[in-house]
């Protein structure tokens, strides 16, 4: 008898692995929360390629209200950025800034459909907490294109949607912040 509860057992959590799988095998952020009005590193991970083929470029859209965006470069990949002039200029470190970046690019690599690989950059996420920032994606293949641009509320739309915008909800500050002198 207790051999086949374990069976049983076995047999469930492989199907709850192999329903989650699906549910993973999206463009995400290994941090969906950030604090607000604080440094934060985004830490994008691409899971797969486009229908077995390797990517071999990936751009990030920047949301508006995010600012000091600084993107890691990858060895193997070359890195570049696209500026925009922002609607309002915003003070920064005591200097008016009047653009931002707009997008980040990393091209020239090759990251093979079985292997991920995390292409991180650095942002001041806005002071807005409740805030969510979604982050469109478009993973270029050696053959296709996916296009991660719908954008989701919480994790549940998230899990629904076939090509989901990876995002950041804006936290307040923590308890133990608060207890900072």
């Amino acid at each position: 008898m207790k051999r086949s509860i374990w069976t049983v057992a076995i047999v469930y959590l492989s199907a709850l692995c192999l329903v989650n799988t699906n549910a993973q095998a999206h463009v995400v952020f290994g941090a969906g929360q950030a604090e607000g009005g604080a440094y934060h590193v985004a830490d994008l991970r691409i899971f797969h390629g486009c229908d077995g083929a390797a990517t071999v470029k990936v751009t990030v859209e920047i949301p508006e209200g995010v600012t000091r965006v600084r993107p890691r470069a990858i060895s193997g990949w070359d890195v570049s950025i696209d500026m925009v002039k922002l609607k309002t200029p915003v003070m920064l470190h005591g200097f008016e800034v009047h653009e931002t970046v707009g997008s980040i690019t990393w091209s020239g690599g090759a990251l093979p459909d079985f292997a991920y690989e995390q292409f991180d950059f650095h942002i001041m996420v806005p002071n807005q907490p409740g805030q969510v920032l979604s982050f469109p994606v478009h993973q270029e293949c050696v053959k296709g294109r996916l296009d991660w641009d719908q954008k989701a509320l919480n994790m549940k739309d998230f899990g629904e949607m076939e090509h989901p915008a990876p995002f950041i909800t804006i936290t307040g500050i923590t308890v133990s912040d608060q207890a900072k002198p």
